[in-house]
């Protein structure tokens, strides 16, 4: 907490809030999951994830933190049926005090899906766009209800607020980011949701090259023929 004093801002001690909190979740057996968990507070609080009363830990669980220290995603990949249903709790900690939320995470079979469970219609492909350029990552969705489609990248969500309008999605799916930069380089995936459950999209690369070397070395990111396109500065699946 900030307050005035003297013309100095003074740093007063809070409790941690949470500004994001994971979610309930329906995956499929052999996909992924990812619980989102953000908090602030001053000292920075810290988070940890549990469950059934213990600390997360599993070659197939990965925790991922969030560049500004806000929080982390804890992302389970591949899903199993039983073995992962459970209740995932989050907790955030400070020398202040300490709050938990905590989500269900159900599993099913691939062959169990119920109606309107949420397709990949069309997922991102590898994808290598000239520094500065427009870069745009496809991707459609079908279920009942229409799914809503996010992203991630590098196992984060990608939050279109931050970037000045630079990255934007459109009404079809699509994640557009314009003035490309190397920042944007990673991997890509796009996640559709709908109230029978989450499906994942397969990940896609971006990758982003200036200008010098993306000419004098254009055959290197393999835009072989019959596979690939090469048009407007960007090499891409056809």
């Amino acid at each position: 907490m900030l307050c005035p004093h003297g013309g100095d801002m003074v740093i007063f001690p809070g409790k941690p809030t949470f500004m994001k909190a994971p979610e309930d979740q329906i995956g499929i057996s052999g996909g992924v999951a990812s619980f989102v968990c953000q908090a602030t507070g001053e000292p920075k609080p810290r988070i940890t994830w549990m469950k059934k009363g213990k600390k997360v830990s599993s070659q197939r669980f990965e925790v991922i933190e969030f560049d500004d220290g806000s929080g982390s995603v804890l992302r389970i990949q591949p899903l199993r049926v039983h073995r992962d249903e459970a209740i995932y709790e989050c907790t955030a900690t400070n020398s202040v005090g300490e709050i938990n939320t905590s989500a269900k995470l159900t599993v099913l079979e691939e062959d169990h899906l119920p109606a309107g469970f949420p397709t990949i219609d069309m997922g991102p492909q590898l994808k290598v766009v000239e520094k500065a350029r427009t870069a745009t990552m496809l991707c459609a969705a079908s279920g009942n209800p229409d799914p809503e489609i996010s992203w991630f990248k590098d196992f984060l969500p990608v939050d279109t607020a931050t970037s000045n309008g630079r990255i934007k999605q459109l009404r079809s799916g699509a994640l557009q980011i314009e003035n490309s930069e190397e920042s944007d380089q990673g991997k890509y995936e796009c996640v559709a949701t709908n109230s029978a459950g989450t499906r994942y999209s397969a990940p896609a690369n971006l990758y982003v090259r200036g200008k010098s070397s993306f000419h004098a070395r254009r055959s290197l990111f393999s835009c072989p023929k019959g596979s690939m396109a090469f048009s407007d500065g960007v090499c891409s699946l056809s």
